[in-house]
């Protein structure tokens, strides 16, 4: 039988013919000893499999999973229960990561016995404008190893946090006691992932060191041009991950006491939601969405971990204006 390799990287592919030459260059130019590729096709129509094939003839240890279209988390949980290494990696297959990135990650890890090794990236634009650090270096710099809740108050403190897999490295065994997996479903799943990892983490790193392009660009889902339609699916994700936050919070209370941010982000993506609904033209729609976030008591949850005057404030405003308008229909 094959030794376990020391790192499964993960990626869920779908319609991504215009990404995999990069993402494979990226994946050669990583120059690991120890790893095995991941592919999860979610369902691609257009020229992937084919492109995928004639990488795995190249690079050998590419392993290829079919399956129907049902989303990144579902195709992240697929690989994640075929993985066999040492430590995961969740990688994007439309961004451009460094070839030290998971060299330099692993380096650590291992050196370091973490749960987690983390690092920088910056944000490319399509448009054109100039690369911007994810996490600014003079709000968030290289640390020492941290307990996970620590380095997530750190994080949360700096209020430029961005809860996404793809900046990380994870032991596998650690993922494997809890239990963690993705959200079916759920668009940015990032954000319970993130924190209910960071909060159950014992060993965790940071270097800031850039590694990861993050690109955003038209064809990304998350930056098309929003309908009604697609505002309300967004306004249900966030309800969600509400609900999910408040739940994480729950699971570890001595830990959430210590970092009051676990509560900001609740109100501070509450507050995202109020937005959403402001950008929505059609009233009945609209209305019946407003309807939907007190029926369901998402507003009780905004307003009970908005412990800030302002956010309070900022909060009280739009509560007003909310259930002003539905009366008004």
């Amino acid at each position: 039988m094959n030794h376990a390799p020391l790192l499964s990287i993960i990626a869920a592919v779908y319609n991504g013919e215009k990404f995999l030459e990069q993402f494979f260059t990226c994946i050669q130019q990583q120059a690991l000893e120890s790893y095995e590729l991941i592919l999860v096709n979610d369902g691609s129509t257009d020229a992937s499999v084919a492109i995928m094939e004639a990488w795995k003839e190249k690079l050998g240890n590419v392993t290829i999973i079919g399956q129907e279209n049902q989303g990144v988390s579902i195709a992240r949980n697929t690989g994640l229960a075929a993985a066999r290494g040492k430590y995961l990696a969740f990688p994007d297959i439309d961004d451009l990561f460094y070839p030290d990135m998971y060299r330099t990650l692993l380096a650590i890890a291992e050196e370091n016995q973490l749960d987690v090794a983390t690092c920088n990236g910056r944000y490319i634009y399509e448009d054109g404008r100039p690369a911007q650090p994810i996490f600014p270096p003079d709000r968030l710099s290289s640390t020492p190893v941290l307990a996970g809740d620590v380095w997530l108050k750190q994080a949360l403190d700096s209020r430029k946090f961005l809860h996404v897999t793809w900046l990380n490295i994870y032991r596998h065994a650690f993922i494997t006691a809890h239990n963690f997996h993705f959200e079916p479903g759920l668009r940015h799943q990032d954000i319970p992932w993130t924190t209910e990892l960071l909060l159950a983490a014992q060993r965790v790193q940071y270097t800031d060191k850039p590694f990861y392009d993050y690109y955003i660009h038209s064809e990304s889902v998350s930056h098309k041009p929003d309908t009604d339609d697609t505002l309300i699916r967004s306004a249900h994700h966030y309800m969600k991950i509400l609900e999910m936050l408040e739940v994480i919070n729950q699971r570890y209370p001595e830990k959430v006491r210590r970092i009051p941010a676990c509560r900001w982000q609740i109100a501070k993506e509450g507050l995202g939601i109020i937005h959403t609904i402001d950008q929505m033209k059609d009233v009945e729609k609209r209305r019946g969405l407003i309807r939907e976030f007190f029926d369901r008591g998402i507003w009780r949850l905004i307003w009970k971990n908005a412990h800030s005057l302002r956010l309070r404030w900022r909060l009280g405003r739009r509560y007003f204006r909310l259930k002003k308008e539905l009366k008004s229909g």
